[in-house]
């Protein structure tokens, strides 16, 4: 093959679309794309994977919603589900008391 087809097969495969999954998340928040880092941040402060999309967020009250739309709930609802303890369930025994 000479360098011209290949230099031209190589600038057809640059110009396709890539694969989001390729690149990674995609994850925008307030108009700015996320980094790896920051989706991270976000994944954790959520209590939960954040999934790919357009959304706000008011820094200040956690609020957020899809990019446009109305408020859908605060950042963090989801850690506050988590599930008791055992000794919050009253479940958690002390060494030798099953024995008893």
């Amino acid at each position: 093959m000479s360098c011209r087809v290949l230099s031209l097969m190589l600038v057809c495969v640059l110009a396709l679309p890539m694969d989001v999954s390729a690149r990674g998340r995609y994850v925008v928040v307030n108009g700015q794309l996320l980094g790896p880092a920051a989706v991270a941040r976000l994944d954790r402060a959520a209590c939960a994977r954040i999934p790919d999309g357009r959304y706000w967020i008011d820094m200040r009250s956690g609020v957020w919603g899809y990019e446009g739309g109305v408020p859908q709930g605060r950042v963090g609802d989801n850690c506050q589900q988590r599930r008791k303890s055992l000794s919050e369930r009253g479940l958690l025994y002390s060494p030798g008391e099953l024995m008893r």
